[in-house]
């Protein structure tokens, strides 16, 4: 019965651990599907919604009556939220929309599933007590398929650039630079954990994602990978003082800086073309340069002189742009910073509609004419999908995250360095999507903050049984 029991135990842990694998076949499949025959639809929209659906079936079935009625009551709290939701979106829609409903629920069932691997994994992992050293292996082998698409797109010729204007940084067959970036890096601070192993492929695959992350282009990537070897090396010198590590760490880290000074990167080359392109934003009623965006000071212009197309936009909307565009000028803001803009008028445009439904359900994300959808996916979750929206969608993971620093506190004697490098990584992610997007809007790399989220609850799980 052990025996039965444990052979089961381990096709868990090894379908669990192929979802993790999946990804980037799954990303790079629906890449080069998605751009060969121009749909918004791919394999991975298909496949990636019946696993995790799959799984919870299994967990419902297994199950007590009290975890039944629990995963029940979540399933009708994820389903009712969606519903009301997406009517909400239907009332608000007009022609400035940049996706109709069917985009606006696919968003919203990429959450759900989401969510229902986190609730999958934490559940398992914790019930099952099951081992994680295998999520750490899930997880190299899947930053290291990441790495080698991203080598032989290069090598072929066939890698698409990550800003396609400026033929930028590269990142091989994957949709978005910055959901890769947050990949790699959140990869890098658990692969970082094992390199006490000394295995001379650790080292590679670090070495090599390392380097990979700046020739993206993003700042993401540049900056979170100083961050990860940095803090890994501080940790090292506090929790273990292994000078050879440490020795090879700065080495590392000063060759890195080197030659991002000397022979540049890809992120200081995308940093000068932005600087330089705000001035080619030219308000065409002044003349001037613009402090919003071309298309947003077209709109503007339009609402001003009274020529914008009957039904393009509400009158909350009109309202919201016009006062965008005065923030804009009071505080001289740069036309190109996309993000301050997008923050600014979507919380215009909730004080604007002043309705009670957008904001406990959300006025919808899709909602919005396309260069005001909001990169910033933290405050999104809030201004787009509601308190509600926010609460299923964006507490179970940040739950977790205070819960884990707050425990680190009390418990600082027995945590790990692996303990303080996933917290950091979880404290990285939740940045990330404030700052550059494309994080919590991902299923990949949602998927390894699930992991991270995972690996936090069996460390704190460990920690109280051994105290106990």
């Amino acid at each position: 019965m052990e025996t039965q029991l444990e052979n089961k135990n381990k096709w868990i842990e090894k379908f669990l651990c192929l979802i993790i694998i999946l990804c980037p076949i799954l990303d790079c499949a629906s890449f080069i599907f998605r751009n060969f025959f121009q749909t918004t639809i791919s394999v991975s929209t298909i496949i990636r919604p019946i696993i995790p659906l799959c799984l919870l079936l299994y967990i419902f079935i297994k199950g007590n009556k009290k975890e039944k009625i629990i995963l029940a009551l979540i399933a009708l709290a994820y389903i009712g939220y969606a519903a009301v939701h997406l009517l909400i979106y239907n009332g608000f829609h007009n022609g400035c929309a940049f996706g109709d409903l069917k985009l606006e629920m696919q968003y919203v069932f990429n959450f759900s599933f989401v969510m229902i691997y986190f609730i999958v994994f934490a559940f398992l992992f914790l019930k099952k007590d099951l081992a994680t050293d295998k999520l750490y292996n899930s997880i190299t082998i899947m930053a290291t398929i990441y790495i080698a698409s991203i080598v032989l797109a290069i090598i072929m010729g066939q890698s698409s650039y990550t800003y396609i204007e400026t033929s930028t940084g590269y990142k091989g067959w994957i949709e978005s630079g910055n959901s890769l970036s947050a990949i790699l890096i959140m990869s890098l601070f658990i692969m970082l954990q094992r390199v006490r192993e000394k295995k001379i492929t650790i080292l590679v695959i670090v070495a090599v994602a390392a380097y990979l992350i700046t020739t993206i282009g993003t700042r993401t990537g540049l900056l979170g990978t100083f961050i990860a070897v940095g803090l890994y090396l501080l940790l090292e010198m506090f929790f273990s003082r292994n000078k050879k590590i440490i020795i090879a760490g700065l080495s590392l880290m000063t060759i890195a800086i080197l030659v991002v000074v000397f022979a540049g990167s890809k992120t200081i080359q995308r940093r000068q073309q932005m600087n330089q392109s705000q001035y080619t934003i030219i308000d065409e009623a002044t003349g001037e340069v613009g402090n919003m965006t071309g298309d947003m000071l077209r709109i503007k212009n339009k609402i001003l002189n009274n020529t914008l197309e009957e039904g393009y936009m509400s009158e909350a909307q009109k309202q919201s742009v016009l006062d965008l565009h005065e923030y804009t000028k009071s505080v001289k803001l740069a036309g190109n910073d996309t993000r301050t803009q997008q923050l600014m008028y979507n919380l215009y445009l909730m004080k604007n509609q002043g309705s009670f439904t957008g904001i406990v359900f959300g006025n919808g994300y899709n909602n919005n004419e396309r260069e005001m959808r909001m990169e910033n996916e933290l405050a999104s979750l809030f201004l787009n999908f509601g308190l509600c929206g926010f609460i299923l969608y964006a507490c179970p993971i940040l739950a977790v995250l205070v819960y884990a620093i707050i425990f680190g506190i009390k418990r600082r004697k027995d945590i790990s360095l692996s303990y303080v490098m996933n917290v950091a990584a979880l404290m990285l992610a939740i940045g990330l999507s404030w700052l550059s997007g494309y994080v919590l809007f991902a299923t990949s790399s949602m998927t390894v903050i699930v992991v991270i989220a995972t690996l936090l609850l069996m460390e704190i799980k460990k920690i109280k049984e051994k105290r106990d």
